[in-house]
């Protein structure tokens, strides 16, 4: 009994207990959207919540086009000088995390004020709609709470991490409330939404920075970042790397809502939105054990990577469950929540939302593959596949939406689906025994 009680927690247990916390914060941000989300659309309107979620949807294309994904530059390395007791190594990788991030940022501020005044005429945007987009994607980038993120899951603080992520939702939701009550327009929505990222930033950086000093309570000797690259093999090479797979992504989030929008109209990339947001809402469970799960694979990389197989298995198994879950509430409650949030105006949305739903499910079932690969050092592998796939979904969904509008894009994001999890699971088979 006593070796049974002192029995430490596996991969997936610790993983499933973090993503509780995770879980804990964005499940909290999963309810409170929801409410948010049926405030703006009902609120603003069909036509104006269209420009708004284009609005949004550009901001955070750009968003993640520019940041660096520096939490899982954190986790990688720092869990290998953690193991091995260095914390000046450590204290360096954080310090070059955090200069990554506010580097990005600068770089895509620019790069986002420039392409509202080079493209948003396509979405048939005013001056002033214009002039709003480059004014909330300047707030977006000053969101960098890539580094802060990276220090609380490293250290094993995802409760804390989840109550500073219960800030986002929280103060979306009052902002909401805020314009809802002063009958504000798409300024004071878009205000709102931008007032939240900068507020939670600063709750990450409190927290993280509590558990710094915490962790480092004796002084680090030696230059805060000089060396970090010599003695952090392939870093530079890894975080560009995780950048890429990363702006890859916005391929699936972002674009298809952009697409829909140049090629259709304002109030169809509204109703795309609302489905897209939905379908994230349902699968927020899966997603946080995806986070969550990745620290312990960077930790098994450093100390027994045959554990990573089994566990890659068993949470794809979870994720598939969740998926499955997903899909029979969604065809059984679907329409009925779509009228209750978005109202009957966007009643249209309810063939898509069961297509995205079923996308997702892929998406769930190979859950674990992609943080498997970078834990055991093949980000480029992941890119490769991310790239070879988003490069077809592209060039699919430009074609498909002209063609046949929303509904083409839904399909097609099913098939690149598919293919992304077949290419994914062909690269473990390949890499992971390794």
């Amino acid at each position: 009994m006593a070796d049974t009680a002192l029995k430490p927690e596996g991969p997936i247990k610790r993983a499933i207990r973090n993503a509780g916390w995770l879980l804990a914060g964005k499940g909290t941000g999963g309810v409170f959207s929801l409410f948010y989300l049926a405030l703006t659309a009902r609120s603003l309107g069909a036509e104006e919540f269209g420009i708004f979620a284009l609005i949004l949807s550009y901001g955070q294309a750009v968003t993640n086009l520019a940041q660096f994904q520096s939490w899982q530059t954190v986790v990688r390395y720092g869990a290998q000088h953690e193991a091995a007791e260095r914390p000046d190594k450590l204290l360096r990788i954080i310090v070059f995390a955090t200069l990554l991030d506010f580097g990005a940022a600068a770089a895509g501020t620019l790069l986002a004020i420039g392409g509202v005044y080079l493209i948003g005429g396509e979405f048939g945007w005013t001056e002033g709609d214009k002039n709003l987009a480059a004014l909330f994607c300047l707030s977006l980038l000053f969101g960098v709470r890539g580094a802060p993120t990276g220090v609380l899951r490293l250290f094993d603080r995802f409760d804390i991490a989840a109550y500073a992520e219960t800030v986002l939702p929280t103060m979306r939701l009052l902002g909401a409330l805020a314009a809802w009550a002063s009958g504000a327009s798409i300024a004071g929505y878009l205000a709102a939404w931008a007032a939240a990222e900068v507020v939670t930033t600063a709750a990450m950086w409190w927290a993280s920075l509590r558990e710094i000093r915490r962790k480092f309570r004796e002084p680090v000797a030696g230059s805060p970042i000089r060396g970090v690259i010599g003695e952090n093999e392939g870093l530079w090479a890894f975080a560009w790397t995780t950048n890429i797979n990363t702006s890859l992504n916005l391929v699936w989030k972002q674009f298809p809502v952009l697409v829909v929008g140049w090629a259709v109209d304002a109030v169809a990339a509204g109703g795309f939105r609302i489905a897209t947001q939905l379908v994230g809402a349902l699968n927020k469970p899966t997603i946080a054990l995806a986070r969550a799960i990745y620290p312990e694979f960077a930790k098994l990389a450093v100390v027994d990577k045959s554990l990573i197989q089994r566990t890659v298995v068993r949470a794809c198994l979870i994720g598939a469950a969740a998926g499955g879950v997903v899909l029979i509430i969604v065809l059984l409650a679907g329409k009925g929540v779509l009228e209750l949030i978005a109202g009957e105006d966007h009643l249209f949305v309810f063939p898509i939302l069961i297509i995205l739903t079923v996308a997702a499910m892929f998406d769930l079932s190979g859950v674990a593959i992609e943080p498997a690969l970078v834990a055991l050092g093949r980000p480029g592998t992941v890119l490769r596949v991310r790239g070879i796939t988003s490069i077809l979904y592209a060039v699919a969904l430009m074609w498909a939406v002209d063609v046949y509008g929303s509904l083409g894009a839904a399909v097609t994001t099913v098939g690149a689906s598919i293919l992304l999890l077949a290419l994914m699971l062909g690269a473990f088979r390949k890499y992971g025994a390794r």
